[in-house]
């Protein structure tokens, strides 16, 4: 993994839109990689995060619902 990438860390909300289940994405907080694989994670103060996380790169085009 190259120095300096950086994602987006993001959760799931579900919801139901036209009887489908739908799931928007929501940016919570950022991650930054390095050349011996770690990932660090950098969440704002106050926010915590159970379950289910995804990194998006940084450079991604907006997060689109499923």
């Amino acid at each position: 993994m190259p120095d300096n990438i950086q994602y987006k860390i993001a959760v799931p909300e579900t919801y139901e839109k036209d009887g489908e289940q739908k799931t928007l994405w929501t940016t919570v907080g950022r991650a930054f990689g390095n050349d011996s694989g770690n990932i660090t994670l950098d969440l704002p103060q106050n926010v915590a995060v159970s379950g289910r996380v995804v990194l998006f790169p940084k450079d991604a085009d907006e997060i689109k619902e499923e």
